[in-house]
């Protein structure tokens, strides 16, 4: 078991902020130092709603972080110094829920009383109230949302993108708090591949050839008898390989083709992956895929069930009790990619982000807000920089430095699915369900036309109004 005492203050979060710069976005980082000397708020008393959320480890615990953690010990600190810097007090209103944090902001928001000046919880929460409401405060003219170093790429913050602005934002500087639904990634048992006298798969991501012929390849390779049971090559929930194969193409789930935003699903890449997805799924490699197709969060590589399981970043490294935490020799490797895709930038998708932070309309102060916001989640000490990230991970979380990096690469580039919307149907049901691609594409065209019409047209509308074309 590798580590065990390590502190568990450093996970998705440290893994966004490198990641946001190796992200095939264009990186935007303007001329902008922000610093905690931004003014005198002459004792002016913040108050920040926030969820500690279900993934962290118990309720007890100091902006995200469990208490005695090194992490936990430097919130503390930042919050003092932020107070002291811009003379103000920050009282914080933790609850464990984001759906307890979501419920008090909305019932506050629609009487008009002040309930918090800064409102953090899960993406999923924050995005109804951003969509047709007024409820938040656009921050593209408050602090530098263009840093994608700080608060993400564009594609991250999708959820919180709306006609003409930006209405929300994730501490992509600060390790650990983004224990979400982000990924996915193949956990492999490195153990088991060199015990079948096969390479470390990692080569293959190395030499660019890592793609959807190797991975039927070695899902043959890893499957085999031992004592009268079949270890399978791989466990993977139907929806996650229909959604990560169809990414894996270089397929967005949304964009803009000809002046229009279309589903990806729609586009000739997006059926060829969706097509090779569904055989593998379901003929070609059936036999060697374990036959439970529910999320398994690394139960099944742990039990030794099979040798491969592709596993969202919170089950993986999010806890105490994650794969990387209770298992030794775990190697990474991303999804493999598909023929339209760009060789070496591996995607993944989301379906929520914990922590996002936005600022209600009725705080007491809006630039008040905003500067505590921008100088609490500048870098923690020691962690300033992408290479101070990178050395810590691949020292207290991975086994091998391969493993981050292919950790890292693959969220760069981690795009919304529109799960709440019900945008992933047709894509899962290429997998899961009975009818043919063309037959399900053609089924499911007025459902993805009014996505969107209802979503899709105005988070790229916001989009584009903050980042530019």
């Amino acid at each position: 078991m590798k580590k065990c005492i390590r502190i568990l203050a450093l996970t998705l979060a440290v893994l966004f902020v490198l990641c946001s710069c190796q992200s095939e976005q264009p990186e935007i980082v303007p001329d902008y130092n922000p610093s905690m000397d931004g003014g005198d708020l002459d004792g002016l008393e913040l108050v920040w709603g926030f969820s500690m959320s279900r993934y962290a480890e118990g309720v007890d615990n100091i902006f995200g972080y469990i208490p005695g953690t090194m992490f936990a010990d430097q919130a503390l600190e930042r919050k003092k110094a932020v107070e002291a810097d811009l003379n103000c007090v920050i009282t914080m209103d933790n609850d464990s829920s984001s759906y307890v944090i979501g419920d008090r902001l909305n019932a506050s928001l629609a009487s008009g009383s002040r309930l918090y000046d800064l409102a953090t919880c899960d993406s999923s929460i924050l995005r109804d109230l951003v969509r047709g409401s007024g409820y938040f405060i656009g921050l593209s003219s408050l602090i530098d949302v263009k840093n994608t170093e700080k608060w993400g790429t564009p594609s991250m913050l999708q959820m919180m993108l709306w006609k003409d602005d930006l209405y929300g934002v994730v501490p992509f500087a600060w390790p650990d708090l983004l224990y979400s639904t982000t990924g996915h990634v193949f956990a492999v048992n490195e153990t088991l591949v060199s015990q079948l006298g096969q390479s470390d798969p990692r080569e293959f991501v190395e030499n660019l050839t890592w793609d959807w012929d190797k991975l039927e390849e070695l899902l043959e390779a890893y499957t085999y008898q031992d004592a009268g049971r079949t270890i399978y090559g791989m466990q993977c929930h139907d929806a996650y390989f229909a959604m990560n194969m169809f990414l894996s193409n270089g397929v967005a789930f949304s964009a803009y083709e000809d002046g229009n935003v279309v589903c990806g699903a729609y586009t000739d890449a997006g059926r060829v992956a969706l097509e090779r997805a569904r055989e593998i799924y379901n003929n070609t490699c059936a036999d060697y895929i374990y036959p439970d197709a529910n999320p398994g969060d690394g139960k099944y590589i742990s039990n030794g069930d099979v040798v491969m399981e592709v596993m969202w970043h919170g089950g993986l490294i999010g806890s105490t009790e994650s794969l990387m935490y209770i298992m030794d020799n775990i190697g990474v490797l991303p999804f493999p990619q598909g023929p339209n895709a760009t060789p070496g930038v591996y995607a993944s998708y989301y379906e929520q982000i914990a922590y996002t932070t936005s600022i209600p309309v009725n705080t007491v102060d809006s630039q008040a807000a905003a500067l505590v916001l921008d100088a609490m989640f500048e870098p923690f000490e020691g962690l300033e920089t992408k290479d101070d990230i990178a050395d810590y991970l691949t020292e207290q979380v991975f086994f091998d430095k391969r493993d981050a990096e292919i950790f890292l690469k693959t969220i760069a580039n981690t795009e919304y699915g529109f799960f709440w919307e019900g945008g992933r149907g047709v894509i899962e049901s290429a997998v899961s369900g009975n009818d043919n691609v063309s037959t399900l594409l053609e089924s499911q065209e007025s459902i993805y036309d009014q996505l969107v019409e209802d979503y899709l047209a105005n988070h790229y509308a916001g989009r584009v109004a903050v980042y530019g074309e």
